[in-house]
């Protein structure tokens, strides 16, 4: 057996004296036992990132809100300053959205997390997902916008508005903590869905608020504009429902690749923003029963001192 094994296993020897010593210093050892000179593999770490399709899918997004923002200012100039409300809304989403996509494809904006590896040299193998989050930078911007877009179409109350503006915001943020979250063992795992968990939360309350105050408010608008907040708040809801689909299947479980989650991710946005704005204000109506119609004096500069009081614009100080 001594043989058979000397013969498998290279090996080396170190001398052992039985306890206590041998009482020789000059005594040779007393036997020799064969040690495995192999060693365990070193675990190495596997960097799972987007590769050149995915860096594309990110400037064609960038230059489709490029587009779409120059698109949004050729159509305010149709319309005067006072109802151009929406027009700079929409401007301040594409915008942001522009800047986070160019920051995206320009390598700023995103880290790397660990994940666990569910296959089978999880010992041996370390993974980190590449993360981007600058986008989630973007949704806690560009979501509220949308959001108060919807709330000034069906005339939502403030407090309502302020409300759904607030869950929105605990809803990114608590959905960022959830994409950051190492979850290299389970321990991380169950923290990262538990974060995912509560941002779901702030997802019904953003569209339970909404959806109840701006379906009573919309009553009192006219048809076409309570059919077109119907309209629009029904195409967000069911785009923003996925997103938490996405998140599942990419950050989450890692069960697609980087460059599929850029792509899902940017049609969504596109859907999401560049559709909900043109949608808005190709198809609305502006008039003077216009849920949101800006004073004269907050679009128009003031053209000096006048009036029995001596003022006509805000902050004008009277001169005798």
């Amino acid at each position: 057996m001594e043989f058979l094994l000397s013969t498998l296993v290279p090996t080396t020897t170190i001398s052992v004296n039985p306890p206590g010593g041998t009482g020789h210093p000059h005594e040779p050892p007393s036997r020799h036992l064969p040690l495995p000179t192999d060693t365990f593999p070193s675990p190495h770490v596997r960097f799972l990132h987007a590769t050149g399709t995915g860096h594309v899918a990110l400037w064609v997004i960038f230059a489709l809100f490029t587009a779409g923002l120059l698109g949004v200012w050729i159509l305010a100039l149709r319309v005067e300053k006072r109802a151009r409300i929406f027009h700079w809304l929409s401007a301040a989403i594409l915008t942001i959205a522009m800047v986070s996509y160019l920051a995206m494809a320009t390598g700023l904006g995103v880290t790397y997390i660990p994940i666990h590896n569910h296959g089978s040299k999880a010992s041996i193998v370390h993974l980190l997902r590449q993360v981007y989050y600058a986008r989630y930078i973007d949704w806690l911007f560009t979501t509220p916008l949308l959001l108060i877009s919807l709330a000034f179409l069906a005339g939502l109350s403030p407090a309502a508005t302020l409300l759904t503006v607030l869950a929105d915001i605990f809803m990114i943020v608590t959905g960022l903590f959830a994409g950051l979250h190492p979850a290299r063992w389970a321990g991380g795992e169950r923290a990262r869905w538990l974060w995912f968990a509560i941002s779901c939360v702030g997802f019904v309350v953003v569209w339970v608020t909404l959806l109840n105050g701006g379906i009573q408010a919309a009553k009192l608008r006219q048809r076409k504009t309570r059919g077109l907040f119907y309209l629009m708040s029904g195409m967000t809801f069911i785009l923003w429902a996925a997103y938490p689909i996405v998140f599942g299947l990419t950050e989450g479980a890692n069960k697609v690749s980087v460059n599929t989650e850029i792509i899902a991710y940017g049609v969504l946005d596109v859907a999401a923003k560049l559709g909900f704005t043109y949608l808005l204000l190709l198809i609305h109506t502006h008039g003077e029963d216009d849920t949101w119609i800006l004073p004269e004096w907050f679009v128009e500069p003031r053209q000096g001192l006048g009036g029995l009081d001596g003022r006509t614009g805000y902050g004008a100080i009277r001169v005798d």
